[in-house]
C-alpha cells in the first residue's frame, strides 16, 4: 500500500473519530407508563430539547425496566407503583434504587393510596408515607435554595397543577421545592442518593385534561432533571474534575 493510500485512510479514520467525539450522543428518558394512565407519553415526547441536551423518550410498559441502562432519566407514570395494589417486586425495587445511585435521574407522578393500604415504599431511599387525599389544584413554592428555575424555566408556573393522593410525613432528608395541603404533603420533592436524584411529586395525570393542565410543569421537570445531570461531576483520567455540562457546551 503506497504512503498516499495509508494518509488518506487515517485521514478518514481520523475524521470518523472527531465527529463522533463531537456528536454526543441524545439523553434517553425510559418512561414507565400506559398500565394505568395512557395520557402522559405523548405529551412527554414532545420535550426533546432542555439545557444543552436533545432527548429522546422510550415507553415501557414492563415493570422490570428492561432498557434502563441506557436511559439517563427515568419516568414512572400515573399509578404504575400503586392503583389498588403494589405494583414493584423487589428485583424492580433495587433497579430504581442502583440507577439513581449510579447517576440517574428517577421521577415519579401520583400513586394511589387508599384509607388503610398506603404506596409502598421499597423504590424510594428515605421515609415518606402515602395518604389518600382528595383532589388539589395549588401548591406552595418553598423557599429552598434548591428550587433553582424550576417553576421558572421553560415555563412560568405560578402554583397551579393538578395533584391528588399525596405523600406526607416526609424524612427531613427530602428537600421540599413546592408543598400541598397547606404545607402537610409533598408537592414535589428532591432527595439526592448516591451520583442521582429522585424527584417525587403528588401531580395526578389519570386522564388527558389533567396531563394538559400539568403540561408545563412537567416540561419544567424534565428540564430540571437535565439541569441535575449537567451539574453531575466528570471526573476523567488525568484531568480534574469538571462537569457533565460544561462538556457538552463546549461542543
Amino acid at each position: 500500500m503506497k504512503t498516499q493510500e495509508i494518509t488518506i485512510i487515517f485521514t478518514i479514520l481520523a475524521l470518523i473519530l472527531a465527529s463522533s467525539l463531537s456528536a454526543p450522543a441524545d439523553l434517553e428518558v425510559l418512561v414507565l407508563a400506559g398500565n394505568i394512565s395512557q395520557a402522559e407519553f405523548s405529551v412527554l415526547e414532545k420535550f426533546t430539547k432542555a439545557g444543552n441536551e436533545k432527548l429522546v423518550y422510550e415507553q415501557t410498559a414492563d415493570r422490570a425496566l428492561p432498557g434502563i441502562k441506557d436511559a439517563a432519566i427515568l419516568w414512572i407514570g400515573q399509578g404504575e407503583i400503586c392503583e389498588n395494589a403494589y405494583f414493584f417486586d423487589k428485583a424492580t425495587e433495587g433497579t430504581i434504587l442502583d440507577f439513581a445511585e449510579k447517576g440517574g435521574i428517577v421521577i415519579t407522578m401520583g400513586q394511589d393510596s387508599d384509607g388503610g393500604r398506603p404506596c409502598e415504599t421499597g423504590w424510594f431511599p428515605a421515609k415518606m408515607l402515602g395518604i389518600e387525599r382528595g383532589g388539589l389544584e395549588a401548591f406552595e413554592i418553598t423557599k429552598e435554595k434548591e428550587v433553582g428555575d424550576l417553576f421558572t424555566k421553560p415555563n412560568k408556573v405560578d402554583g397551579v397543577a393538578h395533584f391528588d393522593d399525596a405523600w406526607t410525613q416526609p424524612d427531613k432528608s427530602i428537600i421540599l421545592l413546592a408543598t400541598i395541603a397547606n404545607g402537610q404533603d409533598i408537592g414535589i420533592g428532591l432527595l439526592p442518593h448516591g451520583k442521582g436524584s429522585y424527584l417525587v411529586t403528588s401531580i395526578e395525570n389519570e386522564d388527558a385534561a389533567e396531563v394538559v393542565k400539568n403540561e408545563p410543569l412537567m416540561e419544567n421537570l424534565i428540564h430540571y432533571a437535565v439541569g441535575l445531570i449537567e451539574a453531575q461531576p466528570v471526573e476523567p483520567k488525568g484531568k480534574l474534575p469538571t462537569a457533565w455540562g460544561d462538556i457538552k457546551s463546549s461542543y
